[in-house]
């Protein structure tokens, strides 16, 4: 289990994580009211500093969420930055660290609804290498579960509540022998993982669900993009494909921030391609993994530095 940090923050100051309680009654518990973003921070052992990946894009993920579900957010770009700055130093984190802050709805009324007048932000942290075991691929399964409209629950805010949907797809995968789950939307198109974007290879063109699937519209997923365009030379499209697009990929990948970039080894015990890490999945993964270390300084702006 990765370590848990020794400080969080909450109700506006930074306090031992053990305190970083909330009452059994509040919204937040009873009906999974809130909304939230994960943030990845790397260390450079030779820089001697820790690089927060896309920073300023998980401010604006996070105050977009509120705004869609009603909640109040009152920070300003350069107050969140300050607060996870201070709460890094503060636990002295000189390793891979992410960071979760979560605007959760604090009230203790009855009623389920989003305007509430004491929303809270919450921060904690710990130590995280690996999301999934990448070094063997993973063999995923298509849920019998779909993933919800965006008529139904926002899929384009990180709501709290709306994780029971992958909680129930991806114990369902596991318990059948899985490492994740891929969702189908309504339409019995490929939608997203239980936590993360997918993006496919064929031909030498990059495939990955377009926004209007029901997908997430992930930090990662827009990195991506960027670079398959901007560094590999592939082309990307954002198009609808159906379940069995799946098993004729040459190469098939997950991305998120947990997940960085994640090889698919098999889906519904159908091997894909060679069922080794793909080319230019790998070249990817490079990029990135060279990219949040800083060694890139072309995506320097990708970055911000704590220490």
């Amino acid at each position: 289990m990765p370590k848990q940090f020794p400080f969080s923050f909450i109700r506006k100051k930074i306090v031992k994580s053990d305190q970083a309680t909330v009452p059994i009654q509040c919204k937040a518990v009873q009906y999974g009211l809130g909304c939230f973003t994960g943030i990845r921070g790397h260390w450079n052992k030779t820089h001697k500093n820790l690089y927060l990946f896309r920073l300023k894009d998980h401010y604006q993920r996070l105050k977009e969420a509120a705004k869609i579900l009603g909640m109040k957010f009152n920070y300003s770009s350069p107050k969140f930055e300050e607060l996870i700055f201070k709460l890094i130093k503060k636990n002295g984190a000189k390793e891979d660290v992410y960071l979760r802050p979560t605007l959760y709805a604090a009230s203790t009324m009855l009623t389920p609804r989003f305007d509430n007048p004491d929303d809270d932000l919450a921060v904690y942290m710990i130590s995280l290498k690996d999301y999934f075991d990448t070094t063997k691929g993973l063999d995923v399964c298509v849920s019998s579960w779909r993933r919800f409209d965006d008529d139904m629950m926002s899929t384009k805010a990180k709501i709290t509540g709306a994780y029971a949907s992958s909680a129930l797809a991806k114990t369902e995968a596991l318990q059948n022998g899985y490492a994740e789950a891929i969702f189908l939307n309504r339409d019995g198109k490929v939608c997203e993982a239980s936590g993360a974007n997918i993006f496919g290879i064929k031909n030498n063109i990059v495939y990955t669900p377009p926004l209007h699937a029901n997908n997430l519209n992930g930090i990662t997923r827009r990195s991506a993009i960027e670079l398959f365009e901007n560094e590999i030379g592939l082309e990307v499209r954002e198009e609808e494909f159906d379940r069995s697009t799946l098993y004729a990929f040459d190469e098939l990948f997950l991305t998120g921030t947990a997940a960085k970039v994640a090889y698919i080894r098999s889906v519904d015990r159908k091997i894909i391609g060679t069922g080794n890490m793909g080319k230019y999945t790998g070249k990817l993964k490079s990029l990135l993994d060279r990219i949040s270390i800083g060694e890139m300084p072309r995506y320097a702006k990708w970055l911000t530095s704590v220490y």
